[in-house]
């Protein structure tokens, strides 16, 4: 156990690298949602947007985002503690906080309350499919001492199952991340036929998205045989 906080940091450098400027559309973004607030500062719908808006930017290396996040999603669950997506992504925040912290146990200890958050939004919320892809979103990187795996590949084969409900709450990009993790899970258990029949049907869901593309190349990577278009 002795290198287990070793681990957390070169996964933290490497799946949570350090901060980056905010980009335009964000700015505009978020200008609009303060000022909105502003005239309404217990609005749980504009402090959700606004967790959301900055969670977004924060995974992109914005690390004053994941400090605003963190602020908005705090505010949200005192006013409504039961939120369980916004619980889900104030644990997901907790665990990028880790990433802008330099000192390991710090580190440790933001990931596993992190941790604990996302595990009580689902608790709470089990068949939301919106909290259960935050979590596995967020823990299929976790490193191995943190014993996350076999609960990620629940949550995915869960999640596959609702992506391809057609009516279903996800949109085409979730279920698209669905697929391209359900299906790198598959390939690592030595199930390269449903893995690429996964990725094949996450491609279709939108077939022009960058998503797509990224899908189809790990596809064709992994079967020579693969047409370039292998879209069901």
């Amino acid at each position: 156990m002795r290198a287990g906080p070793f681990i957390l940091i070169v996964w933290l450098a490497w799946m949570l690298p350090g901060s980056g400027a905010a980009g335009s559309d964000f700015d505009a973004q978020l200008g609009d949602l303060q000022a909105r607030l502003a005239g309404d500062p217990t609005n749980r719908a504009l402090l959700f947007e606004l967790g959301d808006l900055c969670h977004d930017e924060g995974a992109l290396e914005n690390a004053e985002a994941v400090r605003m996040a963190e602020r908005y999603f705090r505010r949200l669950l005192d006013l409504e503690s039961e939120h369980a997506l916004g619980r889900a992504l104030y644990g997901s925040v907790l665990t990028m906080r880790a990433r802008d912290t330099t000192w390991p146990p710090t580190r440790l200890s933001l990931v596993k309350a992190g941790i604990r958050e996302m595990d009580a939004a689902v608790a709470r919320a089990p068949l939301d499919p919106r909290v259960r892809l935050v979590r596995a979103d967020n823990n299929i990187h976790m490193p191995a001492f943190l014993d996350r795996k076999e609960l990620v590949a629940a949550d995915l084969a869960w999640l596959w199952r609702q992506a391809v409900e057609p009516a279903g709450v996800l949109s085409a990009p979730q279920r698209q991340r669905i697929a391209l993790h359900h299906g790198s899970l598959l390939e690592k258990e030595r199930r390269l036929a449903d893995a690429l029949a996964v990725w094949r049907r996450g491609i279709s869901f939108d077939p022009a998205s960058a998503a797509a593309r990224q899908i189809q190349a790990m596809a064709d990577a992994r079967d020579p045989l693969a047409p370039s278009s292998s879209v069901p």
